[in-house]
This record gives C-alpha cells, structure tokens and sequence, in this order.
C-alpha cells in the first residue's frame, strides 16, 4: 500500500515537473523572439560608434578627450527577477550619462545616439542572461524528469510486482494449507 503510494507521488510529481518544463520551454520562446532584433540593434550600434569615431579623426582626440570629460557617466545596479521561478540577475540603468555640459550639436547627437543604442544592448543582454538561466533550469529538470521516467518509476512498479506475487504466493500456500487441513478433518 505504501509502495503504491510512493509512485503515485512520484508519478504525480512527474507530471508537475513537466508542466514546468512546459512553462519554461514557452517563456524561452517569448525571450527568443526578442533576441531577433540582436542584428538589427547591433548595426545601429556599429553606426553610432562609427559617427562618433569620424568625429573623433575629424575634429582630434585633443577635443575628443575634453568633450568625453565633461560627460557624467551613467548609474547602474544590478537586480535578481524571477522568471518562471528561476533567479535571474539584470542590468538596471538608475541613471542615464548627463550629457547637458556638451555644447557642440554633433557630439551631443552623437553620444545621445550611442547611449540610446548602449540602453538597447544592455537589454539584450539581460534577455541573454535569462535565456542562459532558463535553459540550466529546464536542463535540471529534464535530467529529474527522465530519471523518474527511466529508474524511479520502473523500480517503484517492479517492487509492486513483486511484492503482489509474493502476497498471491502466500495466499496461495495458506489456500492449500487450508485445504490439507480441512482434508485431514
């Protein structure tokens, strides 16, 4: 009776764990397609720093080092999500580069340009490091799952077997027992 138990328990948790991987496959799939735009992101990446290299030969690194100076860099911190139950650790900006002491219009288009690609990347990267944490997640539970599927389950039911044969055996001999008994009287 325990034994019987015992596998539906595991056969129950089976199949919540496959509900999760399903889950989990579904939230990689909607993370996928927005890591489709990565081409795309990175060509207005290429372009922004390609605008601010032709500025940089253009004008001199003299003026460049100086414009860069007067740049307040950006705040970030760094954030644990869950996803689907799994801890995912994401890239916040908390402040974006003040821009405001840079006069000349070129370079200021040209680093507002770059930032807003920068913001772009940094969420691609968070979508990455999700797709990274949930595949791990859904390898473990694929290795749990056909190991209930391939051992535990198998072994639960074997012991079943065994021990129902043994009992029928028991019943068996104490039948026959019984009726040694009942002949003798």
């Amino acid at each position: 009776m325990r034994l019987r138990q015992q596998l539906n328990l595991v056969v129950r948790g089976k199949e919540i764990l496959e509900m999760r991987r399903e889950q989990l496959i579904k939230e990689l799939f909607e993370i996928m397609d927005k890591l489709k735009e990565r081409d795309s992101i990175e060509h207005e990446y290429l372009r922004a720093l390609e605008e601010v290299c032709r500025l940089r030969a253009l004008r001199g690194e003299y003026e460049y080092r100086s414009i860069t100076s007067l740049i307040e860099p950006p705040k970030a911190e760094v954030l644990l999500i869950s996803i689907q139950g799994v801890t995912v650790p994401q890239v916040r900006i908390t402040r974006d580069p003040d821009l405001s002491k840079i006069k000349d219009p070129e370079y200021r288009r040209s680093f507002e340009m770059l930032w807003k690609v920068l913001k772009k990347l940094f969420e691609l990267a968070n979508l990455e490091v999700a797709v990274e944490k949930l595949s791990k997640q859904l390898n473990y539970i694929n290795r749990i799952v056909n190991s209930l599927e391939k051992n535990v389950i198998p072994n639960l039911k074997e012991a079943i077997r065994y021990v129902e044969e043994k009992v029928d055996e028991e019943m068996l001999e104490e039948f026959v027992r019984l009726r040694e008994i009942a002949k003798e009287v």
